[in-house]
């Protein structure tokens, strides 16, 4: 085998396959429908391209079962109805807008900007918790070590030379018992609580519990209300410009609110309200879950006929918001962490070295 040969038959031409679907393989995905349809490629070439290309091997099945489908006479937005856990209701939405419209490759385009968006959003709300969770869990496994390991070896020394503790250390040795005798199932019990606290908040009365609660709470349910309007904002614009209308949006934006069960029942209201002939602005006003400034620019964008251009303009302004409040929360809590941590080892080891010093005391 010649030189070259050698190198061209190792070309990175493809990447290696993986079995989950990503985000990442998502957008590819509809970048490379959007591209093959803007170039004149049949919807149905296109997406039988799309499923060889994909590295994800579930999506690749995926699309392979939509080009049969298409291929038997479906549409290709109802092709991708029968895959919720891969196609979110309002893409499905926006997919069968550009089918009836003609502008599939546009409206692909801005469905995948949209979804490029919200993931670096969501990657940045995540990158500001990272450290606050660090720290959490470096304070805690320090503490813990403690209890378990170190402050068992000097009760055991002041027990042996008989020593009265002061009433902190006797304390620390009480629960550093408590804690090496019963630790374990301690342990035990707060993961199976995260664990049933967890799937509690995934079910419509535990989301509206924890959603409820928050959106009164300080900070909290100002981070809570600021994503929402953000979410709002991004995808109504998306939905009008896609050519959906009103009435049928609104029914999509409740299928994006799915888990959040307060705006969703806020929104089926506004729904109501505008099908009875009342402004979308006042009827968002009338929930008392929408920010005033929202409320007016909306009253705007349908005083102009231009509502999908100022929501798309409004949009941003919100996601910043979103994300300077989730900083400024994070930065808030690291030295409350920090300060917590120290203080509970400064009291610790005050409790080890205090009988150490009135024993010294009594040496003459």
């Amino acid at each position: 085998m010649a030189f070259e040969d050698w190198f061209i038959a190792r070309a990175r031409v493809s990447s290696k396959p993986h079995q989950r679907i990503s985000v990442d393989d998502k957008m590819s995905f509809f970048q490379q429908l959007a591209t093959l349809v803007s170039s004149g490629t049949p919807l149905l070439q296109a997406l039988q391209i799309c499923a060889a290309q994909t590295q994800s091997v579930k999506l690749g099945r995926v699309l392979e079962q939509m080009s049969t489908r298409v291929a038997a006479g479906s549409s290709v937005h109802s092709a991708a109805a029968n895959f919720p856990n891969v196609f979110l209701h309002h893409w499905v939405e926006i997919i069968r807008t550009g089918e009836i419209t003609g502008q599939m490759a546009v409206v692909l385009a801005e469905l995948n900007k949209q979804i490029a968006d919200s993931r670096a959003t969501a990657r940045k709300v995540k990158g500001a918790l990272m450290y606050p969770i660090i720290l959490i869990c470096f304070a805690v496994g320090a503490v813990t070590g403690m209890l378990w390991f170190v402050i068992p070896t000097f009760a055991k020394m002041f027990k042996d030379m008989g020593a009265e503790l002061p009433a902190i250390t006797q304390f620390v040795v009480d629960f550093s018992g408590y804690v090496s005798q019963y630790g374990i199932y301690v342990v035990i019990g707060i993961i199976a609580a995260a664990v049933g606290v967890r799937q509690y908040a995934k079910t419509e009365k535990g989301r509206r519990l924890f959603i409820g609660v928050g959106i009164g709470l300080p900070m909290v349910g100002d981070v809570i209300v600021q994503s929402a309007m953000y979410r709002f904002a991004s995808n109504i614009a998306l939905l009008l410009k896609s050519g959906i209308p009103m009435l049928e949006t609104l029914n999509v934006l409740e299928g994006i609110f799915l888990t959040n069960p307060i705006y969703r029942d806020g929104l089926a209201r506004v729904q109501n309200r505008v099908a009875a002939g009342r402004p979308l602005g006042a009827s968002l006003e009338e929930t008392g879950l929408f920010t005033t400034l929202m409320s007016n620019m909306v009253r705007i964008g349908e005083e102009s006929g231009q509502l999908s251009l100022v929501m798309e303009q409004i949009a941003p302004y919100y996601k910043e918001k979103m994300e300077t409040m989730i900083a400024s929360v994070t930065k808030l809590l690291e030295p409350v962490i920090i300060m917590g941590m120290g203080s509970t080892i400064a009291g610790l080891m005050l409790s080890i070295y205090l009988p150490m010093f009135e024993m010294a005391g009594k040496v003459h």
